[in-house]
């Protein structure tokens, strides 16, 4: 079934559900019902149970989510068990001042809040990256059997990321570019509800070119450079945000795109920065730009070996920490091979790494934080 949205002009096709709320158009205005309703769609697509004012309740009734939310809780019980290891990982290394810097840096992400929010739970703004187009707020059929077929794909598209910690970019091709998922928010807003965040509101952008946000309305989301969702965790007073941006990060793209790169200029400069499974990009002379971003604006790195490349950091700027086994990347990757890296690893006090990450098993990982804020905390 073709899922059509006709928000703007307030008609609903009566054989869809459509969760859309607080979307907010140029001027800010809400265009549909209330503020809670795009938290029932999280919530929905998490395998939670909407609000009873929900149009969503009624379809929680119905053999397909019921089946969906079932699956989905076996699968969140099994990852849950493993992140414990991450967070229990979080909480050891990534110590004041840097557990409490305000914006979190996560290019080559895709739509992965996940990781993002267990490694640094505390960040008041996140700024995700990926190639993926931001999407529509999802809206869901009837019928059982295209629920099933809708709710199945929610779950094929998550599954990589819970069970490998990444997202596999041809994967990403088809999971987040089709019909009824068509980007990353309908993902991020998934992942949000499951990590126990209530979800406020969805904006669209366009960038401006000298890097400012330009709100655009609901039906201007296909041309949309990033997608801004306020949330909060229990207990806030106020909300936090996610900006996720698609766009291309090589050094050729940017310069054809001087607002995203006057954008990402505009990055916090006193930021954390996490990257992981990034195909090693960085390592790559036509990435300087966004490498140079992650390298001046951070005040704290996590990566594996398909981050930055090693040479990049200035030992007189860094205090460098690594963690599990660094051999070889896999052999898809082989040909990133660091021999100074390897180096590092052998003669350099290395803490271990008690799971999996990234491509490589066993894993590596590396924490850089910038000496001139270690000396200004003692």
């Amino acid at each position: 079934m073709r899922l059509i949205v006709l928000a703007l002009a307030g008609i609903l096709c009566p054989m869809l559900v459509f969760g859309q709320a607080d979307v907010k158009n140029a001027k800010g205005h809400d265009l549909e019902t209330s503020d809670r309703n795009i938290n029932d769609v999280a919530l929905f697509i998490a395998g939670f149970e909407p609000s009873d004012h929900s149009p969503l309740k009624p379809l929680t009734q119905t053999p397909a989510w019921k089946r969906y939310q079932n699956e989905l809780e076996q699968g969140w019980v099994k990852f849950e068990k493993v992140a414990a290891n991450f967070k229990m990982f979080a909480q050891r290394e990534i110590t004041p001042p840097f557990d409490t810097v305000g914006t979190l840096f996560y290019p080559f992400s895709g739509p992965d809040f996940l990781f993002a929010h267990i490694f640094f739970p505390n960040v008041r703004k996140m700024v995700l990256i990926g190639l993926e187009k931001p999407g529509s707020i999802p809206v869901f059929p009837r019928s059982n059997d295209s629920l099933q077929k809708t709710l199945e794909l929610y779950k094929h598209a998550i599954e990589d990321v819970m069970q490998l910690s990444f997202f596999r970019t041809l994967d990403m091709n088809k999971e987040l570019a089709n019909q009824v998922i068509d980007g990353t928010t309908p993902i991020l807003l998934l992942f949000l509800a499951r990590s126990q965040m209530t979800v406020l509101s969805v904006t669209y952008h366009k960038i401006r070119p000298d890097g400012t946000l330009m709100p655009l309305p609901y039906a201007g989301r296909r041309v949309a450079e990033v997608v801004e969702i306020k949330y909060s965790a229990k207990g806030d007073v106020a909300p936090r945000t996610l900006f996720y941006l698609s766009t291309n990060l090589a050094d050729p793209a940017l310069k054809k795109n001087a607002a995203v790169a006057n954008f990402l200029s505009r990055l916090d400069s006193s930021c954390v920065t996490m990257v992981k499974s990034a195909t090693y990009l960085m390592h790559k002379s036509y990435f300087s730009f966004i490498r140079n971003i992650c390298l001046t604006h951070s005040i704290f790195i996590l990566q594996d070996d398909s981050g930055i490349a090693f040479k990049y950091f200035d030992k007189n700027v860094w205090e460098l920490q690594g963690y599990g086994q660094y051999t070889r990347p896999i052999k898809l990757f082989e040909e990133f091979y660091e021999p100074d890296y390897f180096e590092f690893f052998r003669t350099t006090k290395v803490k271990p790494l008690p799971f999996r990450i990234g491509y490589s098993n066993p894993s590596n990982l590396l924490i850089a934080k910038k000496k001139t804020i270690l000396t200004r905390k003692n």
